[in-house]
């Protein structure tokens, strides 16, 4: 009888029935698990607009399921790949499993064809990978124990459970196969080499060895379904939805809020935990915990106390304690935390240390997001509360007074242009692009001789611009950011209505920020333009031969990857394609560059705020950029100029400069170009 043994000829009519009752025990209570993770992801949850289908599903191949982001760190992505794609794999074993005990005498009719035949190679194929893929992740824990890695009882938990499933899957096959049972055993070489292991044993104890591993695997796999949503491994049901339903947005788009009609009880920004959407909670739930997103964060490793992976925690484990306020009794209607998210949940230090860099966002495998969080949070603090840093009261103040953060008369923003012939849009004369001189580059001393440099080399290459002048405002950027949403949208208003009524088609800016709010977030209120950053038309101009470089800028430098240009919007190589035009001019990439590149500290509003706490962030990007080698560093944004510049100042580096991609761009055209 042995070697015919499956779940059937071991279980019997009691044994059935007892498994039936022990299925159905654990498919009841996942299911009440599972209902309950439901009613705190929808409560009070607001309409997230979906769309985009396709696109949706080429993400959740290409990223969830081909686990992409994973392999930017090649040896935990293999690892973690390994592991999940196992998963995948032997989740048609299990099921196979759960129908035989269900079923007497079942099996899958696929696993008698030829595909059924590449499926079993697989799955052995998957015994060994998976296997050691738990084995490096116990390497990792126990000996490399990486700087991001958090080590707790959970993941050993999962781990055993994960090598329990494989090692009792090749013995119950190895049983069978030592038995003689028929099948097309030569498609499980690693089952047929445990079976080997087993020749000559009697058949009562390879009846037994079969019995005792058909359990324990089924034993372990419902443990393991009911353990996970209450584990930081809840991601294993999370995940995929989570990155099917990512946003699709610009990555530098925030969501406007609705200032005109709010609901009866409704707060500005989120106040208590089911002020967040339906995805930010899911968000909350499919956070993994591996850290990833704390690498290259600026807050992180200056010792700030916002850690991205601990605030995620945080307002998980809060979600999930709130759980009877939420839900409620049942046949309740879904209540409302007590806790507040500012001040009780989470560390007001903590909202406001964030750049919005986005690293953390970028580094994530599951597409969480952090920044929109953070804003909502900054959102209720300033507009419900009054409440924010005092350094942001003269920021916010010289936006809505003199349309500067600087507090400066705005009658004053063309200054910089006298004498160099720049016309302004008020004069009528026709022009292909408006170029969006922004505040730094308006009144900041660094800021107009980039501005002045750019004029000079539009003016090189033949093409028509106009600037706004006095008539230009802050684009509101930073008071976005900082919570002062309404701010934001008042600026915001103006200005469109200011473009729409010049036609403008085009914009260029110098400025990062202004060229992701112009470009990704006008259109919510009417303002759809053509937005290149400056570098972007210059390196096109130089394609077309508009533009040439004759002089010799000899300068060895680094180059300082913007967040706003780079990580948020994608470009990296215009600057670069600019500097590498320049004669005489040597260009070395810094260890932490492109993608990867660590934020100068001024996003998010943070421009305008003082660091209080750890390390100063300007300081500790200077010494990475000089692990190139070089001492002098070229930027393509003026709040990185600001930044840089003066880390190098306060770090005693008085001959290191800072230059702006278009200054050197300008000093090589030579001649009077190079100006000043």
């Amino acid at each position: 009888m042995a070697h015919h043994a499956t779940a059937g000829t071991f279980l019997g009519i009691s044994g059935t029935v007892w498994f039936l009752l022990v299925t159905l025990a654990a498919a009841s209570f996942l299911a009440w698990s599972l209902s309950r993770k439901w009613q705190l992801l929808t409560a009070r949850s607001g309409r997230v607009v979906l769309g985009q289908w396709r696109e949706r599903i080429r993400g959740l191949v290409v990223f969830a399921i081909g686990q992409k982001r994973m392999f930017q760190e090649p040896v935990a992505g293999v690892m973690h790949a390994l592991i999940f794609w196992g998963f995948l794999v032997f989740s048609v074993r299990s099921l196979s499993l759960i129908l035989e005990g269900l079923a007497r005498g079942f099996e899958l009719p696929l696993l008698r064809t030829g595909l059924g035949h590449a499926y079993l190679l697989t799955k052995e194929v998957f015994i060994v990978l998976v296997l050691a893929g738990v084995a490096v992740a116990d390497w990792r824990r126990l000996v490399t124990r990486p700087a991001r890695l958090e080590l707790s009882a959970d993941a050993w938990v999962i781990l055993g459970l994960i090598a329990t499933l494989m090692v009792t899957d090749a013995l119950a096959d190895g049983a069978r196969i030592a038995g003689g049972a028929p099948g097309p055993w030569a498609w499980t070489p690693v089952s047929a080499a445990v079976g080997g292991l087993f020749a000559g044993t009697a058949p009562g104890s390879l009846h037994a060895l079969y019995a005792t591993a058909w359990w324990v695997h089924l034993a372990a796999l419902y443990f393991f379904a009911n353990y996970l949503p209450y584990s930081k491994h809840f991601h294993v049901y999370t995940s995929l939805p989570n990155v099917l339903l990512r946003p699709l947005d610009p990555p530098g788009r925030l969501v406007p809020m609705d200032l005109e009609h709010i609901e009866e009880g409704s707060t500005f920004g989120a106040q208590r935990i089911t002020d967040l959407s339906w995805k930010q909670r899911l968000d909350l739930f499919s956070c993994t915990e591996c850290g990833r997103c704390t690498v290259v964060c600026p807050t992180t490793i200056t010792h700030k106390p916002l850690i991205p992976r601990d605030l995620t925690i945080a307002l998980r484990d809060h979600l999930n304690a709130s759980a009877k306020e939420i839900i409620g009794e049942p046949g309740a209607a879904p209540g409302t935390p007590a806790r507040e998210l500012a001040g009780d949940v989470i560390a007001t230090d903590v909202i406001w240390a964030c750049t919005s860099c986005r690293w953390c966002e970028e580094a994530c495998p599951l597409f969480i997001s952090y920044v929109d969080r953070i804003v909502e949070m900054r959102r209720h603090l300033v507009l419900e509360k009054a409440t924010f840093p005092e350094e942001a009261e003269p920021a916010f103040r010289g936006m809505e007074v003199n349309g500067n953060p600087w507090q400066l008369a705005a009658e004053t923003r063309a200054d910089w242009a006298k004498g160099l012939g720049v016309p302004l849009a008020a004069e009528g004369g026709e022009f292909e692009y408006l170029f969006w001189v922004g505040c730094a580059g308006s009144f900041d001393d660094a800021g107009k001789r980039t501005s002045q440099a750019f004029a000079r080399l539009l003016q090189r290459a033949g093409v028509s611009f106009a600037i706004l002048g006095p008539e230009e405002s802050c684009t509101g950027d930073a008071a976005r950011r900082l919570g002062n949403e309404y701010l934001f949208q008042t600026l915001a208003q103006a200005n469109v209505e200011t473009l729409n009524r010049y036609g403008v088609k085009k914009i260029v800016t110098n400025c990062p920020h202004c060229f992701n709010t112009l470009a990704n977030e006008y259109g919510d209120f009417g303002g759809h333009f053509e937005v290149m950053h400056g570098t972007q038309l210059l390196a096109k101009l130089l394609a077309e031969g508009k533009l040439r470089f004759t002089k010799e800028v000899r300068r060895e430098l680094t180059y300082h990857d913007p967040c706003y240009l780079g990580r948020t919007n994608g470009e990296f190589q215009a600057p670069r394609a600019i500097l590498a035009a320049i004669p005489g001019l040597t260009l070395k990439e810094a260890p932490l560059s492109g993608r990867k590149a660590m934020c100068c500290g001024a996003g998010g509003g943070r421009m305008w705020l003082e660091e209080k706490l750890g390390e100063r962030i300007n300081q500790v990007r200077v010494q990475q950029l000089q692990a190139s080698g070089c001492r002098d560093v070229a930027v393509a944004c003026p709040f990185c100029a600001v930044m840089v510049g003066n880390g190098q100042q306060e770090l005693g580096q008085e001959d290191a400069k800072t230059f702006d991609v278009v200054e050197l761009a300008a000093q090589a055209l030579g001649g009077d170009a190079a100006g000043a």
